[in-house]
């Protein structure tokens, strides 16, 4: 828990480990759109900026955004170098029958955004997520500004190969803040503020808890992360779970949420897939229930 007036409150071991930002460092990296001015050069919106910092479900409302702005720079989708895969949609799996594009790929909005960089920077854009490219230096050092560290950040390939690096929880708490809970990168706040269902998708945890309260900013990672920045009260919340269960993720952010009064109480019960804490057999026989315990 992050508040810069009541400053940080850690629930658990291990909160000081550096741990990989996996796709809550999406809004971190968007983060240098401002420092290049790339906004004002595309003209971009704020659906587009949304869909740069997703983690998408590969719907055509997300891919066709996504086809514009490659226009905007003259670029094609064989620029983009994030693996070709699976969306994360189960009826657009169904839709496409194994022919997908890199479009597809929930990272894609990440890439694409990288490459617009490249284009107006006049930089290589083949080998845009080399570590020691021009674009990927200025990323790093605008993790380690807004994570207000100046430690050397431990650095891995994420899932879609681009450079993904890690800090404490604390650290990542202060990078959401500043993001989210000041006025420099207004346009990434009010990107997800406005779009919540661009940032993730169809059963999305991100967009679904965003639903919830129109002051809340999410972003869900791989690994058991998930950031939540409630723009309203300038706090932020990091959960990461070592086991990496998603499920218990969700549960945990919401319960998290209740307790600090973000959102009301949830029937579980309810239509919301998240809050669904009842543990069964692959034959969906109940066995059991989530539960969470734990004190904010």
């Amino acid at each position: 828990m992050y508040d810069k007036n009541k400053g940080i409150k850690s629930i658990g071991q291990n909160c000081d480990y550096p741990y990989f930002h996996r796709s809550c460092s999406k809004p971190l990296q968007a983060a240098v759109l401002k420092d290049f001015r790339t906004d004002e050069y595309y003209n971009l919106t704020s659906e587009e900026i949304a869909v740069c910092c997703a983690s998408h479900t590969g719907e055509k409302i997300h891919t066709d955004i996504l086809k514009n702005l490659l226009q905007k720079a003259e670029l094609k989708i064989s620029d983009l170098k994030c693996p070709v895969i699976e969306p994360l949609d189960k009826e657009e799996q169904i839709k496409y029958k194994n022919n997908y594009t890199a479009l597809h790929n929930n990272c894609s909005g990440k890439h694409t955004l990288m490459l617009l960089i490249c284009r107006q920077m006049g930089w290589n854009t083949e080998n845009y997520l080399d570590v020691n490219h021009p674009l990927q230096i200025a990323v790093y050092q605008k993790i380690q500004e807004l994570c207000e560290t100046t430690n050397k950040l431990p650095c891995t390939k994420d899932g879609c190969t681009a450079p993904n690096y890690a800090t404490s929880l604390s650290e990542l708490a202060a990078g959401f803040y500043n993001v989210f809970c000041k006025d420099d990168y207004a346009m990434i706040k009010n990107a997800f503020l406005k779009h919540p269902y661009l940032i993730g998708g169809n059963h999305r945890p991100d967009t679904e808890i965003m639903n919830l309260n129109p002051y809340i900013c999410a972003k869900a990672g791989a690994g058991g992360l998930m950031c939540l920045a409630n723009t309203a009260l300038s706090q932020v919340l990091v959960i990461k779970l070592l086991e990496a269960d998603m499920k218990a993720r969700s549960i945990i952010a919401l319960d998290s949420m209740i307790k600090l009064g973000w959102i009301s109480k949830i029937n579980s019960n309810d239509e919301n897939l998240l809050y669904n804490k009842t543990v069964t057999t692959e034959t969906n026989e109940p066995v059991g229930e989530y539960q969470s315990v734990f004190d904010i």
